[in-house]
C-alpha cells in the first residue's frame, strides 16, 4: 500500500464519520422541534374527551376540554368539525318560516320552468322538533293591516264604550269621507275593553284608510288632512286619535304604487292566420266550447266559478268580437291575454292559455305569434314563463298575491 492510497483511505474514514455526525444532529434538532410543536401526552388522542365525559391528561395536567380551549386561536392545530354541542346532541330543530325570514317561495312555479329554484310552499303543520317533543306553531293573529308597507294609514281612536256603529259611520265620514276607501276593522279581532283617566269605559278602535290604489298614492297632505279630521271627530265625541306620520307613510304609498305600476301588466299570446283569415263561424264556435262567454263589450272572457276572469280574447288589435258579425266575416288574428296581477293561480292560469292558442292554432290552420308576427315556440314560451316567475317572485315578496283580496284593492 502507498503512502496515496493510505491518505485516501484515511480521508473516506473521516469524511464517512462527518456525515454521521451531521445526521445525528439533524435528527436531534428535528426531534426538539416536534416536542416544541406536539406536548407529549400519555392519551390517545383519539380517544381523548369520548369516554367519561372529560379524560385528564396525565402529563398535561388538563382536560382535554382544556387543551382544546388553549389551541382554540392557534393556527397550527387542526380541528376536526363538530355538529353541535355534546350536550344537546338529540335536540333537533327543524327549519322553520318566519315573517321577513326568508322569500316566500312560489307553490305554484314548475320546477324545470323556473331558473331560480323555488320549493313548493311550505304546510301550515311545519314545526320544530325539540327533545322528542313536536311544538306546533303559533299562528300569527290577523290585524286586518295585512298587505305592503304603504297600503294602509291606520287611524287609533280611543272612544267612549257608548259609540255605535252609527257613530263610527258618522267619524269615518268625517275623517275621509269618500276620497279613499277605508273601513272600520272587525270589532270582535281589534276591539279591547280599557279606561280613560276619570276611570269611564272606553274602547280602542282602528279606522283603516288605503292609501294606494288604481288612481295613485295618497300624499303628505292627504294624509295630513285625514289626521287633522280624525283629531276633531274624536273630539266631538270625548275620544282621541293618533296615527303614523303622514309625511313616512306617504313616501311608503309613493314607492309602493311605482313598483305596483311597474309590475301592472298583461301577457298575450297571439293566434294569427297562415293565409287567408279565420271563418267567423268556425271561430266562434271554438271559442265557446272552451268557454268562453261573450260581454256586453264583445270581449270575450273565461272566468271562474267565482266570476273571476282568468284570460280575455279579442281580435288581433285588442277589440272586440260581435259574435253576430263573426257569421259572416272572417278574422286575421285573435289574441288571449292574462292579466298578471289580477289573475288568482297566475303561473297555471298561464300554462292553460298556452295549450289553449296551441289548440286554436291547430283547428284554424294558425300560428302562435308574438306582437311582432313572430313564431313563438316551446323555447319562447319556456321564457315568457320564467320571466312570469321572476315577476311573480317580486310581486309576493312585497306581501301581494295575484288575485286575491290585497291585489283587487291595490289593482282594481
Amino acid at each position: 500500500m502507498t503512502d496515496l492510497q493510505g491518505a485516501l483511505i484515511v480521508l473516506g474514514l473521516v469524511a464517512v464519520a462527518a456525515v454521521a455526525i451531521y445526521n445525528f444532529w439533524q435528527e436531534r434538532q428535528f426531534r426538539r422541534k416536534s416536542e416544541q410543536a406536539l406536548p407529549p401526552s400519555g392519551d390517545d388522542p383519539l380517544l381523548t374527551g369520548v369516554s367519561g365525559g372529560g379524560v385528564d391528561a396525565a402529563a398535561g395536567g388538563a382536560t382535554g376540554e382544556g387543551r382544546e380551549r388553549a389551541h382554540e386561536h392557534d393556527p397550527s392545530v387542526r380541528r376536526e368539525p363538530v355538529l353541535g354541542d355534546a350536550g344537546v346532541a338529540d335536540e333537533r330543530i327543524e327549519p322553520g318560516f318566519h315573517d321577513g325570514a326568508v322569500e316566500a317561495p312560489d307553490a305554484e312555479l314548475p320546477p324545470a320552468a323556473d331558473a331560480d329554484p323555488t320549493p313548493p310552499a311550505p304546510s301550515a303543520g311545519s314545526a320544530a322538533r325539540a327533545g322528542g317533543r313536536r311544538i306546533e306553531p303559533r299562528g300569527e293573529p290577523a290585524t286586518g293591516l295585512e298587505g305592503p308597507a304603504g297600503l294602509w294609514y291606520p287611524v287609533v281612536f280611543r272612544l267612549p264604550a257608548i259609540s255605535d256603529d252609527a257613530a263610527l259611520a258618522v267619524i269615518r265620514s268625517e275623517v275621509s269621507g269618500e276620497s279613499r276607501l277605508s273601513d272600520w276593522l272587525d270589532a270582535d279581532l281589534l276591539e279591547a275593553e280599557a279606561a280613560d283617566g276619570d276611570g269611564l269605559p272606553t274602547i280602542d278602535r282602528i279606522l283603516r284608510i288605503q292609501v294606494v290604489d288604481p288612481r295613485g298614492p295618497a300624499s303628505a297632505a292627504e294624509l295630513q288632512g285625514f289626521l287633522a279630521n280624525a283629531h276633531r271627530a274624536a273630539d266631538s265625541v270625548g275620544g282621541l286619535a293618533t296615527a303614523p306620520d303622514p309625511a313616512a307613510t306617504a313616501a311608503q304609498a309613493a314607492a309602493l304604487h311605482e313598483f305596483c305600476t311597474s309590475v301592472d301588466v298583461a301577457i298575450g299570446l297571439n293566434v294569427a292566420a297562415t293565409s287567408s283569415g279565420f271563418s267567423g263561424t268556425k271561430l266562434r264556435g271554438l271559442i265557446e266550447a272552451a268557454g268562453f262567454r261573450a260581454l256586453p263589450d264583445h270581449t270575450y272572457v273565461l272566468a271562474d266559478d267565482a266570476g273571476t276572469t282568468l284570460c280575455t280574447l279579442t281580435d288581433g288589435n285588442g277589440g272586440g268580437l260581435d259574435p253576430q258579425v263573426l257569421r259572416g266575416q272572417s278574422v286575421r288574428a285573435i289574441s288571449l291575454l292574462l292579466d298578471v296581477p289580477r289573475t288568482p293561480g297566475t303561473v297555471a292560469q298561464f300554462e292553460r292559455m298556452a295549450t289553449q292558442a296551441r289548440q286554436f292554432a291547430q283547428a284554424l290552420s294558425g300560428s302562435v305569434v308574438d306582437d311582432s308576427g313572430r313564431v313563438l315556440d316551446e323555447a319562447s314560451i319556456a321564457r315568457i314563463r320564467t320571466q312570469l316567475a321572476s315577476m311573480l317572485k317580486a310581486i309576493r315578496a312585497r306581501g301581494i298575491e295575484p288575485g286575491d283580496a290585497i291585489a283587487r284593492r291595490i289593482f282594481g
